[in-house]
């Protein structure tokens, strides 16, 4: 993860937008999570799209769990 951060940082620090660069990470993200599942020549219906926009949800859940243990140790919002 720390070397995906990494690149995100130098393509802002060479002037990209950052809404540019997440979307660009989003969309690379996208096009693999399809690959996994449907392969070079294929793409995701609807039920496929949902799965892996729950499995997004999932992992950035995890994240801010995280997150929160570290900034908010005491979890007060």
């Amino acid at each position: 993860m720390d070397e995906f951060v990494a690149v995100a940082n130098r393509l802002k620090d060479e002037g990209h937008s950052t809404d540019l660069v997440n979307a660009a990470f989003m969309l690379a993200s996208g096009n693999y999570a399809t690959f996994l599942a449907a392969g070079n020549e294929g793409y995701l219906k609807e039920d496929g799209i949902r799965k892996v926009a729950e499995a997004y949800k999932h992992n950035l859940t995890l994240l801010q769990d995280l997150k929160k243990a570290q900034f908010n140790p005491d979890g007060k919002d």
